[in-house]
């Protein structure tokens, strides 16, 4: 490669990485947790056996960068529970089950993932969530094809979709498919 070339690769490098944080630091004020619930939160994955998972937990570790604490329990064949401390902010819960509905870009292979976060409060565009001191299901639509958002669904049904990069732009979903379930730790 000539030196021509990479220079020009750097400039435009450099340009994407000021244009996302500038974008990032524009909208971070668009979505903010007030207060985080004291509750744990929960994902549930199906279907995916315990290398499969591990896998996939080392490589959202690789991808993201991240230290979140957090168990796992095996509850049957195939069958886990991951549980969060109550310090997990909601955009990184939200990252978590997007990154272990689709663990593996290559194979496609799609996952059967159900969270449960635990608000607290939170605002977006300085209005209060509707659903503020409530635990949300969170999950990716069936028919989803873009791999780059996450939806919600409320205990009253109400659906959201939560599109990435998160700032503020958490809207209504009429067309969400998944009817709510309590937080299986809850119900026992």
């Amino acid at each position: 490669m000539n030196t021509e070339y990479l220079l020009v690769l750097a400039v435009l490098a450099a340009l994407c990485l000021f244009f996302a944080r500038r974008k990032k630091k524009d909208g971070a004020n668009l979505f903010k947790e007030v207060t985080m619930s004291p509750s744990s939160r929960f994902i549930r994955v199906y279907d995916m056996n315990e290398d499969q998972l591990k896998k996939a937990v080392d490589d959202y570790h690789d991808y993201a960068d991240a230290d979140e604490a957090f168990t796992i329990t095996r509850e049957g064949e195939n069958q886990f529970l991951l549980t969060f401390a109550p310090t997990m902010d909601y955009v990184s819960f939200c990252y978590w089950v997007n990154f272990l509905v689709y663990p593996d870009e290559e194979s496609k292979v799609r996952f059967k993932v159900y969270g449960w976060y635990p608000f607290g409060e939170a605002v977006q565009n300085d209005v209060p969530l509707p659903f503020n001191n409530q635990t949300v299901m969170v999950y990716v639509e069936p028919d989803d094809k873009t791999g780059d958002n996450v939806s919600l669904v409320t205990p009253e049904g109400d659906h959201y979709l939560q599109p990435f990069a998160i700032a503020g732009n958490l809207a209504l979903h009429p067309a969400g498919t998944e009817s709510y379930r309590p937080c299986p730790i809850h119900q026992a």
